[in-house]
């Protein structure tokens, strides 16, 4: 079976804490972080 693939654009709190949960539910998918800019977030947000 083919690994999931998602692609997230925007990698600000609420993109780099999505691409961090899907990891977590399948650790065999393929996970793109698209941003304009050069560093990502790592602070957490208010989105449950």
């Amino acid at each position: 079976m083919n690994p999931k693939r998602l692609v997230i654009i925007g990698a600000v709190a609420s993109g780099t804490k999505t691409a961090a949960e899907a990891g977590r539910e399948d650790p065999d998918a393929e996970i793109s972080l698209i941003s304009e800019e050069a560093d990502i977030s790592d602070a957490s947000c208010g989105t449950p």
